[in-house]
């Protein structure tokens, strides 16, 4: 478990009542270690639903036999047979090309740390898949995805806030642990605890 999850559970039953509607005690975020895996798991996830990436990913694995960046690299000619969009295919070659930038980025769970948006000068990573990659595979604690579909209407479910007008104020009550909030509103309207 994360050094900080526990304190920013109780932190958040005391501080949000509604946070008390779709948190599970049993269930916390579990981060992914392979930094390649997560970031072809974002690319993939771009702009389709969880289940439709799940889908996709797994049909890779049957094509690449493991995913991470020597497999691809030593087989580059086989991402022409993943089923992605000719963008995400370009966006995959640019991840392996512009790798080195990726293997510098240190590891870092404060609350301080920022997301590393220079990934964003890979082809095809975005500030979303930065975030991503900042929620499941460093873990940074104060993570707040508004662009995300699955977090907006997960919050306006349980906020009861269909305008977004009380977003501000209640991302401020979050304070350090909106990465808590994110996750488990993902969760709760997946209704199972979401990995990447």
């Amino acid at each position: 478990m994360l050094p900080y999850w526990k304190n920013g559970c109780n932190y958040l039953l005391k501080s949000d009542p509604y946070f008390k509607n779709y948190y599970n005690k049993n269930h916390y975020l579990k981060l992914n270690k392979n930094k390649f895996d997560i970031l072809f798991k974002s690319i993939c996830s771009q702009q389709i639903s969880v289940s439709a990436a799940m889908s996709i990913y797994q049909k890779s694995k049957k094509i690449m036999g493991s995913i991470n960046y020597n497999k691809f690299k030593n087989h580059i000619s086989l991402i022409e047979d993943l089923p992605l969009s000719a963008n995400k295919k370009k966006s995959i070659i640019s991840l392996i090309d512009n790798y080195q930038l990726v293997k510098s980025i240190r590891f870092d769970t404060s609350f301080k740390s920022e997301p590393p948006y220079e990934l964003t000068k890979i082809f095809g990573i975005g500030p979303w898949t930065v975030e991503m990659f900042s929620i499941f595979h460093l873990g940074i604690s104060n993570i707040l995805p508004k662009g995300d579909l699955g977090f907006i209407n997960a919050y306006k479910k349980y906020y009861k806030d269909k305008n977004l007008y009380k977003l501000p104020k209640n991302s401020r009550k979050w304070s350090i642990y909106s990465t808590i909030v994110t996750w488990y509103l993902w969760s709760s309207y997946d209704s199972e605890p979401l990995y990447l």
